[in-house]
């Protein structure tokens, strides 16, 4: 005869009932109540686990799975659960072994896939991360979860196309309160700051992520120059709130450590991201940007021997993280292979005709002062820009797969086909800048100095401005930077192999020169901190346009332009000032004479 079932807690069948519809503290309830009676321990625990996880308790739910997988070890499932219990309570590294168990037991379930998704992400093994993210959407592509981490992959991976596609559908689809912050963060990441912000400020009702919430809007606000907004938002948030919850305080203090650094209170910034590296990361690609950013901490601080030992720290992992998921570059870049094309001559013969006004260029070394100038031009009312767009690159892809077939398109040019390339680049334009239309548009990207004397046919009627900095300023900030591109991560590693790059980019230049017919106007950074007004004046002057008083006021006109993704976006809505001259002389010593061989011959022909 079954003895009857103790009246506190029901069947195992209605448990897990309750489970599917969601009823997880009632389900734990019965649980707690069953293992006090000794009823049917293991799938009890089982649910307790599982109950636990389902009410985000991963610190109670873990010593259940791994009393669970210590009774059954054959059990797949309680490994999986347990490697994705570890990575809930962000011990990505410690997830993995349970989970290849799991697999190795057989374990086919999407969870356990995310899991090892999860898992492999951390350690910087993305290929396999998005083949197991993969699987799991194709097994359930119903959990909106996965594609979250997905996006993350593909963003880590450097692989944006896919990633801003895949973000523009999670936008439109439905979701819970913590997988639309998550989004929000994901956001931010990929510069799509306005996105972030819709994602941050949706409601809330869960307490933590209301938290966590704020945090997202503080950093976005700050990046996108609105720091009355951040201010406001920061106020309301205290460090106690968020200490129960390990992710939650580590968004809290990276929020803090950036707003300190962004309001010039150095060492408080510095001992926060000090508080912030000393903890272990399951995100490589936020751990390097902290780096960056605690590198630029301390070189505020004026301790520069610490800054650029974070800097190599930091490089070192960059370069890790690409190796992994862009073998292909191994000791070149993408970014710089145009520099070994051949430049075609000026062919008037190929020139077409259309309603289009030819653009102007604003090019350079990375880190020279275009995003400034950028903004002086922006002010003027008959000229519209653009963050830098790889227009060029999309053209110069577009003519060919190699430089043969580009050298051949090039130097075959005719009216036809020049007026079907154009229309391509300015339908590109118009896309980001509508009033291109009624306004010249002015094309800022620094490393179209490589890519415009091939093209130079194409825009017969364009002007470039070169924007010329201290060659070791420009060699030390750019080595200072988290550049995006993966390309970056190989040219800018040290002092040294950033300095030959500039070397042989302005070699390039002045060496396509000969063949450039483009009117070029030499703009040296120095000489607008030095005189603002003067060399303004000359700029519009060379650009055939009027002057007018209102253009001396562009830098409080960044601010309203909201989200500005060069590194410079902090500097360009202050005045101008000369705190950016002659830094390198801080470093003076790490500019040793393998790295000044490069830089001497530059720096006496642009007399400095």
């Amino acid at each position: 005869m079954t003895a009857p079932q103790p009246p506190d807690f029901p069947a195992l069948p209605i448990a897990h009932q309750a489970l599917a519809s969601g009823r997880f503290e009632q389900v734990l309830q019965w649980a707690i109540v069953a293992e006090t009676h000794a009823a049917q321990t293991l799938p009890w625990r089982t649910l307790k686990a599982v109950a636990l996880s389902l009410l985000k308790r991963p610190l109670e739910a873990l010593p259940e799975y791994r009393w669970l997988c210590a009774q059954e070890p054959n059990n797949p499932g309680h490994w999986s659960n347990l490697g994705n219990c570890l990575c809930e309570l962000g011990q990505e590294s410690d997830a993995l072994e349970p989970l290849q168990k799991a697999l190795l037991l057989g374990a086919t379930e999407p969870a356990m896939h995310f899991g090892l998704a999860r898992a492999y992400a951390a350690q910087g093994q993305l290929e396999l991360a998005r083949r197991h993210i993969e699987t799991a959407i194709a097994r359930d592509p119903g959990d909106a979860e996965f594609p979250l981490l997905q996006l993350r992959i593909l963003q880590a991976m450097d692989r944006w196309p896919e990633a801003q596609a895949l973000a523009q559908q999670l936008q439109s689809r439905a979701l819970d309160e913590g997988q639309h912050i998550d989004l929000g963060y994901l956001l931010f990441r990929g510069q799509w700051y306005d996105a972030a912000i819709a994602q941050f400020s949706r409601p809330v009702q869960t307490p933590d992520l209301a938290l966590d919430a704020r945090i997202g809007r503080v950093m976005a606000f700050e990046r996108t120059n609105r720091l009355q907004e951040a201010k406001a938002e920061q106020a309301l948030l205290i460090e106690s709130a968020t200490e129960h919850n390990p992710k939650l305080w580590q968004n809290f203090q990276q929020m803090q450590a950036k707003m300190a650094l962004r309001e010039k209170r150095y060492p408080e910034a510095k001992q926060l991201f000090e508080q912030i590296l000393h903890k272990a990361h399951s995100d490589p690609d936020l751990k390097l940007g902290m780096q960056f950013e605690y590198a630029a901490a301390l070189d505020r601080c004026g301790e520069t021997d610490a800054a650029m030992q974070t800097l190599k720290q930091a490089h070192a992992l960059r370069k890790a993280l690409v190796g992994r998921n862009h073998p292909v570059l191994q000791d070149s870049t993408q970014a710089f292979a145009v520099l070994q094309q051949p430049i075609p001559p000026w062919q008037p013969s190929g020139h077409g005709k259309d309603g289009f006004a030819d653009p102007v260029f604003v090019v350079g070394f990375p880190r020279s002062g275009t995003t400034l100038l950028e903004q002086l031009l922006d002010a003027h009312p008959a000229l519209v820009s653009f963050d830098e767009q790889p227009f060029l690159q999309h053209m110069v892809r577009r003519l060919g797969e190699d430089a043969v077939a580009i050298n051949d398109a090039l130097t075959t040019m005719t009216p036809a086909r020049w007026q079907v390339e154009r229309a391509a680049y300015f339908a590109e334009v118009a896309a980001v800048a509508p009033s291109s239309a009624q306004h010249r548009p002015v094309d800022k990207n620094p490393l179209n100095m490589v890519r415009l004397p091939l093209l130079q046919n194409l825009f017969p009627q364009s002007r470039v401005l070169l924007a010329v900095r201290h060659p070791c300023d420009v060699v030390l900030s750019c080595y200072q930077q988290n550049f995006r591109a993966p390309a970056f991560a190989l040219t800018f590693e040290t002092l040294e192999s950033t300095a030959q790059m500039y070397a042989k980019v302005f070699a390039h230049w002045f060496e396509a020169g000969q063949d450039m017919r483009l009117p070029v106007l030499l703009w040296k950074y120095e000489d607008l901190v030095a005189d603002t007004e003067g060399r303004a004046r000359a700029l519009f002057d060379f650009l055939q346009l009027p002057w007018h008083a209102e253009l001396l006021s562009f830098t409080e006109r960044a601010k309203d332009k909201g989200a500005i993704k060069t590194p410079s976006y902090t500097q360009v809505v202050e005045p101008v000032n000369a705190r950016a001259v002659g830094r390198w002389q801080q470093y003076a010593a790490h500019f040793t004479p393998a790295v000044m061989q490069h830089l001497e011959p530059w720096i006496a022909r642009f007399g400095y």
